[in-house]
């Protein structure tokens, strides 16, 4: 089995959420259009009607329904993206014991819908006893609970390591990481230098916080009054110096554990690359060590654009085609 390619239908959510695309038409979009076939859900986000039930139960309709999708465009199911049922009250926290119970529901839903790794996230250090309390149950179902590293959370910060040391003490099976390529990034995103562009930002200022970040050295504030900078300037340097820069080698690291990537990505460019972040460091660590698993898009620059109306942002269709035309050329598929 090589690296195989997908999308998270979280890169179509804008036009989900004005009804220009339903889920099928996410699913129909990925196969015929972007040329991916594994589909990765955010059931909060997208559901099928009967997982709006306060119950949670998958209808026998809705699952015929969904494979009925993969057969029909020839896509199989990636990862499914849970979050942690903390504040369904609005009134209190649920307790670990409640929250257990719940996370436990939720794998089986992805059990049903053929999901072969179940997404969630580490905040808190109760969340790992969470997790840890489902290992077994994870196991029973053939689904892999898998932590995202994601910024601010690098491969060496306690989110990572502290869950890893808990899956080698327990000798979980099902249990690993879902790495976000965002931990690569190398510079500012074209998304966001045109958001702050619009916001007045002088572009040579924003290329030199550009080059300075990439170059190891970030500027200060001070640095950017000198060269002529105010408070927009300064807020896009401060977003820069959030950003993490993993080195690609630490994949080796965690890759034994994980089975599925989010390729995050913020804007594409005509020539089909994504000048922000590193994707050819971490993809020759995975093809060295002969790593399998899946490649998820996830577009996450459409919220840059925000400012000038929910209505008007990139094509995500077309980010998401560019960004695997750039994953097909790194991994040797063309």
């Amino acid at each position: 089995m090589a690296i195989t390619r997908g999308v998270s239908l979280y890169s179509l959510q804008e036009d989900y959420y004005l009804g220009k695309l339903d889920i099928e038409g996410c699913i129909a979009k990925t196969a015929n259009e972007i040329d991916a076939k594994g589909i990765e859900v955010l059931p909060d986000q997208m559901p099928l009607p009967s997982l709006r039930s306060v119950d949670r139960v998958l209808s026998q309709k809705d699952l015929d329904m969904w494979f009925g999708w993969m057969e029909k465009y020839g896509t199989f199911p990636a990862a499914y993206d849970a979050n942690f049922f903390t504040t369904m009250f609005s009134n209190r926290h649920m307790s670990v014991k409640e929250t257990i119970e719940w996370t436990r529901k939720d794998l089986y839903v992805a059990h049903q819908m053929g999901f072969p790794v179940y997404r969630t996230g580490i905040i808190r250090h109760e969340d790992i006893e969470i997790l840890s309390a489902c290992f077994d149950y994870a196991e029973e179902l053939g689904v892999q609970i898998a932590t995202e590293v994601h910024a601010p959370r690098g491969i060496h910060t306690w989110w990572t390591q502290d869950f890893l040391e808990e899956i080698q003490r327990k000798n979980a099976k099902y249990a690993g990481f879902v790495v976000d390529f965002g931990i690569f990034t190398v510079g500012m995103s074209l998304s966001s230098k045109h958001k702050y562009e619009r916001a007045g930002a002088k572009t040579e200022i924003l290329e030199a916080i550009d080059e300075a970040y990439r170059a190891g050295s970030p500027l200060t504030d001070s640095d950017i009054e000198k060269l002529g900078g105010g408070s927009v300037e300064k807020e896009a340097a401060e977003r820069l110096k959030g950003a993490i820069h993993d080195d690609p080698a630490w994949l080796r690291e965690v890759l034994p554990y994980t089975k599925h990537c989010h390729g995050k990505f913020y804007e594409m460019t005509e020539e089909c690359k994504e000048p922000s972040i590193d994707y050819a460091g971490p993809i020759r660590v995975m093809q060295e060590i002969g790593w399998e698993g899946c490649i998820s898009s996830e577009y996450e620059g459409q919220r840059d654009y925000f400012d000038i109306g929910c209505d008007i942002y990139m094509d995500p269709v077309e980010q998401c085609r560019r960004h695997h035309m750039m994953l097909k050329r790194l991994l040797g598929e063309a």
